[in-house]
């Protein structure tokens, strides 16, 4: 077996021009004087910098022309806000006074949604850790359960034992849809058959049924060809 040769470590650049994850490049910089009629130079003044500064306007308004353009088309919609994407407490108010559920990733997600006033019905608890104590909780207080793998569906089964109830709950599934690179880390794969056979032990079983389907098929999407999937 022949030796393989040294090559030393290199740094590369990372070109910030390129389209990524966080999206498109801005083609200039443009500067701000004013937030909603508020000057920015009396932001600073009050609370001095560097400032994070949310428009609530703005998310208003940008969730009343996503929320009209669902209802438009379908006669039952519910939108959830993503509890991961900022948990600041009056961020999350706006979003539930404008209509949203809490869709959550964690217990702390969970308790944070219930401290802020949010029923254990209007929660979906998803993710791919849930602590036993917490997911007992949750289904004592009617979340939706989005089960994420076999030890989920194992502590379930325990549960439902355990309350003498049967659990209605939603599947998380990740499938090839031609994105690139395919998101199979969380859920039950649909092509291998570990969906169907999750499934299958939620009736052997007869404690768990299912209610729901649960796929998130990647991020930075920019076309609309990966959503004919195939089911």
């Amino acid at each position: 077996m022949s030796k393989k040769v040294y090559s030393k470590p290199t740094i590369n650049k990372i070109d910030f021009a390129m389209v990524s994850k966080y999206g498109s490049p801005a083609k200039s910089q443009k500067i701000r004087t004013e937030i909603d009629g508020v000057k920015v130079s009396d932001l600073i003044k009050e609370f001095g910098s560097p400032i994070y500064v949310y428009s609530q306007k703005q998310i208003e308004e940008k969730y009343n022309t996503l929320h009209s353009a669902f209802t438009s088309r379908y006669p039952d919609v519910q939108f959830s806000w993503s509890y991961k994407t900022n948990y600041l407490n009056e961020i999350c108010k706006i979003y539930h006074s404008l209509g949203s559920i809490a869709e959550v990733v964690s217990e702390f997600e969970y308790h944070k949604a219930r401290a802020l006033g949010v029923e254990g019905k209007d929660i979906i608890f998803n993710g791919p850790y849930k602590p036993y104590a917490d997911l007992k909780i949750a289904v004592q207080e009617g979340a939706k359960i989005h089960v994420d793998n076999l030890f989920e569906l194992g502590d379930l089964e325990k549960i439902a034992d355990d309350l003498n109830i049967k659990i209605p709950v939603a599947i998380r599934i990740n499938m090839n849809t031609g994105t690139y690179p395919q998101w199979s880390r969380f859920g039950f794969n649909y092509e291998n058959g570990e969906a169907y056979d999750a499934v299958k032990k939620m009736y052997d079983k007869g404690k768990i049924y299912l209610v729901g389907i649960h796929s998130h098929i990647g991020t930075f999407m920019l076309v609309l060809m990966p959503i004919s999937l195939p089911l």
